[in-house]
């Protein structure tokens, strides 16, 4: 590895790497997960202009429900408001800068800046702000609206007001999946924490199987095993894969898996798909639950990581049983990310040594390709034409 890498050096390097067939691919640059420059340039050509997942839309089934993020470096209120519409708008006063809201919950009223109490009714508008001259027109003030759009229940955003719609790019995607009905699946929990990894790190990570058979042993690949995942034909906005499950035998708690959907043939009620909805969505998908992750970056080595279970609404037990199985799968899906952070980490640290290098893809980690040449389209622009075997759409 070549310490402190210009720029156009790197990119020069992202893209000979992109460019390689998937046969002969190769792992990502190493300097990709540790220059500053490189993430100022994803945040700019990637998080400012791309979907980002922010949750499901029954997380938001009220006039008032509200939960505040970050999308690339702005502060982002997602809220239902009075007349149903479900919106994002900017998190940053109009008036000096004050974030508006915190934190997740329901408004009963309007929102508020605690600095200089400017108000906001639901959709944006301002309503109210208190000394202010008789030529000020509050009625022309407004916070920054983005778009929302709604993909098999999850709410994605996008600050680019010239953003093309998700759902055409992520339509093979929906109909591979179609059977399960996603969209019905209702949120169990939520968890927010941050990973001391890079972003790309944890993408990666999360969609290739090769990994299973060492770091989840006792975990995952008892019941679904390295040696039954099978990677599909992804496209320029995805990349997935299929695991097969072993019958009779659950990781994600302990009792066998059980279909509550007769929509599924016998193979997709006995097989897992993974994918990662390109920059920062990755799940996976069973018969009764889904398991995903929404990644935000907050430096090169830190990346926020929003991550829940949501159930297909006849899967779960009621009562006391319903709570037994709700902390059984916290507990399962809490050790699995736990056998994750130290790798992901121990890569984040190694990819600022000397000796690192990139090597050799196994035929289990064509995610990994996927994604980097999707990488290496939004920061370079179209790759060559022979290298791949779907179309590439920058």
């Amino acid at each position: 590895m070549t310490p402190n890498m210009p720029l156009p050096d790197l990119l020069d390097a992202v893209r000979r790497n992109a460019n390689l067939p998937d046969s002969h691919s190769e792992a990502t640059p190493p300097q990709v997960y540790s220059s500053p420059g490189f993430l100022d340039l994803e945040v700019d050509a990637i998080f400012n202009r791309e979907w980002i997942c922010v949750g499901r839309g029954d997380e938001f089934s009220r006039p008032g429900d509200y939960r505040v993020t970050v999308i690339g470096r702005d502060p982002v209120i997602v809220l239902r408001d009075r007349d149903g519409v479900l919106r994002a708008m900017s998190n940053i006063c109009r008036h000096r800068m004050m974030s508006l809201l915190e934190g997740e919950g329901n408004l009963t009223g309007r929102i508020a800046c605690p600095y200089h109490a400017w108000t906001y009714a639901l959709d944006g508008h301002l309503v109210g702000a208190a000394h202010m001259p008789d030529t000020f027109d509050k009625r022309a003030c407004r916070l920054p609206q983005f778009a929302v759009e709604e993909w098999l229940g999850w709410v994605y955003v996008n600050l680019d007001p010239q953003a093309e719609p998700l759902a055409p790019r992520l339509a093979p995607l929906a109909g591979r999946l179609a059977n399960y009905d996603i969209a019905s699946y209702r949120t169990l929990f939520r968890v927010s924490e941050v990973w001391e990894t890079n972003w790309k790190i944890l993408f990666q990570n999360f969609m290739e199987p090769y990994h299973l058979f060492a770091v989840h042993a006792k975990t995952v690949e008892p019941a679904l095993p390295t040696r039954l995942a099978f990677v599909e034909d992804g496209g320029p906005g995805y990349c997935l894969y299929r695991q097969e499950r072993i019958p009779g035998i659950a990781y994600e708690y302990d009792e066998a898996m059980r279909n509550p959907n007769p929509a599924l043939s016998e193979d997709e009620a006995n097989s897992v798909p993974l994918f990662g909805a390109f920059p920062a969505h990755v799940a996976s998908i069973s018969a009764e639950r889904t398991f995903w992750m929404s990644l935000m970056p907050e430096a090169v080595d830190r990346v926020r990581v929003f991550w829940g279970v949501d159930v297909h609404p006849d899967a779960m037990p009621d009562g006391a049983e319903r709570a037994a199985r709700i902390e059984a799968l916290k507990t399962s899906f809490h050790a699995i990310n736990g056998e994750d952070k130290p790798v992901t980490a121990a890569i984040a640290r190694n990819a600022r040594a000397l000796a690192a290098e990139p090597g050799r893809l196994s035929p289990k980690e064509k995610t990994i390709w996927e994604f980097q040449r999707y990488l290496a389209r939004m920061l370079t622009g179209p790759l060559d034409a022979d290298s791949g075997r779907h179309a590439d759409v920058a």
